[in-house]
């Protein structure tokens, strides 16, 4: 992935993207109750700082299971590389399309580190053992909440990623090639895809450990949210319903998800007799949390570097 060539993906995707968002919002503001949504933000309680000391957290984490992955055969990045190769990914999935700019990053990561293939393959394994992870958890809380429809549907999608990054030599790679070429515009060599999965059960015992921690702290970090805005849910709940909301991001069509996000939640929270101004009041706070704060900083390394 050259720079002209992500530059033009920009180009032609943002304002697509910037429209569907737009109209996605404009229908969900017919359910906004204006008097209840300035009430919550004025109310809005200290929290809400708990939840800001709690950004930097999660991204150390993530940088963390990057940093084994890439690690695997000899140090080739830091601790502190990865962070900003992580705040990077951040900035560049407020562009592109399905948080494609956790992949993306690789391209930065080659040029400030000179890791092309390597760069690369093992930023898709570690999406989706981010993906695996919270997955396994959204199971795991359906079932103690007794919802078991919604744990079938975790557990499908699961058990799909199990083979993928478990059984990596029944995979069919020429497929998955295909697919990132549709999706993401980039083709790998496929040994190197193949290779990158073939890590040892220690590293993704590790990874998978650490995946678990950080998505526990981000969903408890939107609970946290949630309580600053007073509304009434567990957090059990939050995590059972984690992979919708992160297939609602990852919806391709959307600026990072936005739009899709809180229609989901909208949904999710009208399942427990939540109002949908607070849904959509939570979400957008999420969206701002989590994507644009940690954006602005990625922004500026990659200014910078």
């Amino acid at each position: 992935m050259d720079i002209m060539h992500l530059k033009e993906t920009l180009k032609s995707q943002r304002t697509l993207k910037v429209i569907i968002s737009i109209l996605i919002l404009l229908f969900l503001f017919k359910f906004i109750d204006f008097n209840l949504l300035l009430s919550s933000l004025k109310n809005l309680n200290a929290l809400f700082l708990i939840v800001l000391t709690l950004i930097p957290v999660n991204i150390l984490l993530r940088a963390w299971r990057l940093m084994i992955i890439l690690n695997k055969d000899g140090k080739l990045i830091s601790l502190k590389d990865s962070f900003y190769l992580n705040l990077a990914g951040i900035t560049l999935n407020l562009f592109l399309p399905a948080s494609s700019g956790d992949i993306a990053k690789s391209y930065y990561g080659y040029k400030w580190h000179g890791i092309k293939e390597e760069m690369l393959s093992s930023n898709i394994f570690d999406k989706f053992m981010a993906l695996f992870s919270v997955f396994f958890i959204g199971t795991l809380a359906a079932i103690f909440l007794k919802l078991y429809l919604l744990s079938l549907f975790s557990l499908f999608l699961t058990s799909l990623l199990v083979f993928l990054l478990f059984y990596p030599k029944i995979m069919p790679w020429s497929l998955l090639n295909k697919l990132l070429s549709i999706f993401l515009k980039i083709r790998l060599d496929e040994k190197k895809l193949e290779s990158s999965f073939m890590v040892s059960n220690i590293i993704k015992f590790k990874t998978f450990c650490i995946s678990l921690l950080a998505w526990i702290i981000l969903y408890f970090q939107f609970y946290l949210l949630c309580m600053s805005f007073s509304v009434d849910i567990t957090f059990f709940y939050v995590l059972a319903v984690s992979p919708l909301m992160n297939l609602a991001i990852l919806f391709p069509l959307t600026f990072n998800g936005l739009g899709t996000s809180e229609a989901m939640i909208m949904y999710l929270f009208s399942l427990i007799n939540i109002s949908p101004t607070l849904a959509i009041l939570v979400s957008l706070f999420s969206q701002v949390v989590n994507s644009v704060i940690p954006g602005l900083f990625g922004f500026l390394i990659i200014v910078r570097k």
